[in-house]
């Protein structure tokens, strides 16, 4: 498991180098401008689908053929990626967290409260998205299962955009609604080993 880690850590720092250029782009556009959801939101999502990007280039080489004359599992293969893409979640979360408690500060207007919300919210957004787009691209392989990156992509800029317009500034405020951040959080966990155990059993049925 550790060799497969490695390895993709490698694939990731020589080929996912835009990913990190591109949310950098959105951290600091999020950083300077006027609250834009989408700007906040999208980097952590984004940065999640570093795996789809190692699944890519796994299937051209032909390592997943390959990496059945090795001792690893399927589901140690599958698992790799899913800790990958968790890795860069959590990474691009405390990037984005800093960036926003910074530019609240310098502005006047950090709440701790707020902030944590906003935070968890980033959180939930990610694990689900990259939750839903997973599956179906160990089952049907890139190429095919890319389309359900776009539309989960395409949901988020369609939610953000409308949060922004309904909500304004006030989003993350309207949220907190009791206890239901913490709900969704948990939500977003579950939703997200479903989608592992999922990946694992559809990679396992899978003809290569």
């Amino acid at each position: 498991m550790k060799g497969l880690l490695l390895k993709d850590l490698y694939m990731t720092m020589k080929y996912c180098r835009s990913y990190l250029l591109i949310a950098v782009v959105f951290t600091a556009v999020s950083f300077v401008g006027n609250d834009n959801l989408f700007f906040i939101f999208y980097p952590c999502p984004f940065c999640g689908m570093i795996p789809v990007t190692l699944l890519g280039y796994d299937e051209r080489s032909h390592w997943q053929q390959y990496s059945d004359t090795l001792p690893y599992t399927k589901g140690q293969i599958v698992s790799c990626k899913y800790v990958i893409g968790l890795m860069a979640q959590i990474v691009m979360l405390i990037v984005s967290g800093i960036a926003q408690a910074v530019r609240t500060s310098v502005n006047g207007t950090f709440e701790l409260e707020n902030y944590i919300v906003l935070m968890l919210m980033i959180l939930v957004i990610s694990l689900i998205t990259s939750s839903v787009s997973l599956p179906a691209i160990f089952k049907l392989g890139v190429e095919k299962g890319r389309i359900a990156y776009y539309v989960m992509v395409g949901v988020l800029c369609a939610g953000g955009a409308v949060a922004s317009s309904v909500f304004g500034e006030d989003l993350q405020v309207k949220f907190q609604l009791g206890s239901i951040i913490p709900i969704l959080c948990l939500v977003g966990i579950v939703i997200y080993a479903l989608s592992w155990f999922m990946s694992i059993a559809f990679y396992k049925k899978r003809e290569l």
